[in-house]
């Protein structure tokens, strides 16, 4: 008779976060116990954006924040002993991707390019057709890398942030900084000028972040995406 009660007993799917360890339980339980606490049902909007911020943030640190050293290593002597190191982080990278930060940066860029007019849904669209074509040349290019298309997105939308920062400085700054100027010519002329410094730099931050997070050094891999990048930059330009 106890051995058919103990056979009804349903054991619960999920782990307690106040249940003690097993002593001798590998990495796998550690990360399922992690993973398990890290729930969204039993703790507050402020909490859960603020984790939200601080993953996106610590992304941003691997993919877009400057490291050109590193980068001019990658392009001028390769992958060598010393940057071994890096190739764990670089897998987690492209293995940990979300798409809340490249949506979050294409809406911002959008509204400020569009000045929240009737041109934000062609920006919006044409922001995520663009990444779709770089992840596309991504996955052609490499074929030897285990990378899935999803994450190329992911990763070219973080390289998006460089964009963003462009677009508030050239549509929404600097004209708000020469307006006190009016319309003098030499205004005008200062203004272009450093629309397109901003516009320079910016595309070069983006062009060299997306190549050194997916390891493109050859003219084939890097040239499609910079023309990708550019035609977000003009717009944000010109417009």
């Amino acid at each position: 008779m106890s051995q058919g009660r103990d056979d009804t007993i349903i054991e619960p799917d999920f782990i307690e976060a106040d249940a003690p360890m097993v002593a001798g339980a590998g990495s796998a339980d550690e990360g399922f116990q992690d993973s398990a606490s890290r729930g969204t049902l039993d703790e507050t909007v402020l909490k859960t954006l603020k984790r939200d911020v601080v993953d996106i943030n610590s992304r941003l640190k691997q993919v877009v924040y400057p490291h050109f050293p590193s980068l001019l290593r990658c392009w001028c002597g390769g992958l060598g002993a010393e940057d071994t190191g890096s190739s764990a982080a670089d897998s987690d990278i492209s293995a940990n991707c979300d798409l809340w930060a490249p949506l979050a940066f294409i809406i911002l860029y959008a509204l400020f390019v569009s000045h929240a007019q009737s041109l934000f849904s062609s920006l919006f669209v044409s922001s995520w057709f663009i990444l779709l074509v770089m992840a596309l040349h991504l996955r052609l290019t490499k074929p030897h890398q285990k990378v899935s298309l999803i994450s190329y997105i992911s990763i070219c939308g973080y390289c998006l942030f460089p964009q963003v920062l462009s677009a508030l400085l050239s549509q929404v700054l600097l004209p708000l900084a020469f307006r006190i100027g009016g319309q003098n010519r030499w205004v005008v002329r200062v203004l272009s000028l450093l629309k397109l410094v901003v516009m320079a730099l910016c595309l070069m931050w983006s062009v060299a972040a997306v190549a050194w997070v997916t390891k493109s050094k050859t003219a084939i891999e890097i040239y499609p995406l910079a023309l990708c990048l550019f035609g977000i930059a003009w717009l944000s330009t010109i417009l």
